[in-house]
């Protein structure tokens, strides 16, 4: 008999949920072949059997979240008893339950040791009768307020305070009736658990906004000239190369170039180690099914916007198949996020960790200005720079954002 396990297909993968089994109890396998799906870190994978058999049972069902390591299946032989699967899986509820039970005797010791420790280390003085008073109602005395000589704690505090508690009780069910009636008067659509990559997403944000502390850098760019040049050469390349670029490929090389000349923001900080990367890797923020998932474009400083656009569109239609590979949605080291195409002026992007730093980019909008005397039609683009303050300060960032307006004002600088 064979253990199917959830395997670690990453390096900080602690957990996986089952998204499909493509094999069924009583069905035949062979080694290689594909057994279920998992999904992980935002990336739904195929994982394959090692062993050849039948699958005897399932332990794990779809949409069930499994750690590491945890058996979900049993392949054996043909014939092999089902009860020996059955005994095997009863050890382990056994075993589950026999925990969960530890945990709780361990958790009511923790409060009485605690309870225990207050009083030693508060020295609560408290008269002998109403020591006696307290234990016969159960009271806690390190929660009564004493009013005697130096606040020593009388009879008649703890009978106080039981009385007060008494009468708390009491308006509990009518708090619990009001909250009822104000629920009621709200009409619920629909509720549903946080699962797959929604679970992910919000899990990964919520670290991101109470571990890393931000700093927002805002600033404008003209960019006259890089809708000149698009326009310039967009017909040119759909009749030659069938790709469609765009102001995010552009966008995109322009990062990758001032990054490579600001590499302190092409950084992580593991532990207490500042890491810089040579490597440019940007991640783009693609909206897909289950949520926002960020494929990467490696070494993008060095490819062009040909190259870059081409790259893009194949991980965007990835993406939103959910087809993405898993070593395609690692090792970035900066995210460049654009919601311009939704109307969207500006806003502020939350940092992808573990990377320190990401952009978020705009919509491209019209804007009189005068230059030489004179108003003029503009274009502008805004842009928000969110740094990982811990390693990135305001000079560092600016010197980023300054080179990103320059590329975005004279993109002919990026055919140099």
């Amino acid at each position: 008999m064979y253990d199917v396990i959830m395997p670690k297909l990453g390096l900080t993968m602690e957990s996986g949920t089952i998204e499909k089994w493509h094999k069924k109890e009583g069905d035949k396998v062979k080694k290689g072949d594909v057994l279920f799906e998992v999904m992980t870190d935002k990336v739904t994978l195929e994982v394959e059997s090692y062993y050849s058999g039948y699958l005897k049972k399932i332990l794990s069902k779809e949409g069930e979240e499994v750690p590491v390591k945890e058996v979900l299946a049993y392949i054996g032989e043909k014939d092999e008893k089902i009860s020996s699967i059955n005994k095997k899986s009863s050890k382990q509820d056994i075993g589950r339950e026999n925990d969960k039970k530890l945990q709780k005797i361990r958790t009511k010791a923790k409060k009485k040791e605690k309870v225990k420790d207050t009083l030693l280390k508060e020295k609560i003085k408290i008269s002998p009768l109403a020591r006696k008073l307290a234990k016969e109602m159960d009271v806690n005395v390190a929660r009564v307020e004493g009013t005697g000589p130096s606040g020593r704690i009388t009879k008649k505090d703890i009978l106080k305070y039981s009385k007060d508690s008494e009468e708390e009780d009491s308006r509990e069910p009518v708090r619990e009736r009001l909250a009822a009636v104000q629920e009621q008067k709200i009409k619920i659509r629909t509720v549903s658990n946080l699962k797959g990559t929604r679970k992910i997403i919000a899990e990964r944000m919520s670290y991101s906004k109470s571990s890393i502390p931000h700093i927002v850098l805002n600033s404008v760019a003209n960019a006259t000239s890089l809708i000149k040049m698009r326009e310039s050469l967009k017909d040119k390349v759909l009749s030659k190369y069938k790709i469609k670029i765009t102001y995010t490929d552009f966008l995109l090389k322009i990062c990758a170039v001032a990054l490579s000349e600001n590499l302190e923001l092409n950084s992580t900080l593991k532990v207490d180690n500042y890491i810089i990367y040579e490597d440019v890797n940007m991640g783009v923020a693609v909206s897909s099914k289950g949520g926002l998932v960020v494929p990467t474009i490696f070494n993008c400083d060095s490819l062009g916007i040909l190259e870059i656009s081409k790259k893009r569109k194949e991980l965007v239609e990835r993406a939103r198949d959910g087809k993405l590979k898993l070593d395609e949605i690692q090792n970035g080291t900066f995210t460049m996020t654009n919601l311009g195409m939704f109307g969207i002026r500006s806003f502020s992007a939350i940092i992808n960790p573990p990377q320190s730093a990401i952009l978020a980019v705009g919509e491209i909008y019209n804007a009189s200005v005068f230059i030489n005397d004179k108003i003029e039609k503009n274009s502008f683009i805004n842009l928000t720079l969110s740094c990982d303050h811990r390693i990135i300060d305001g000079e560092i960032g600016s010197r980023f954002l300054k080179r990103v307006v320059e590329l975005i004002e004279s993109p002919e600088i990026l055919v140099i």
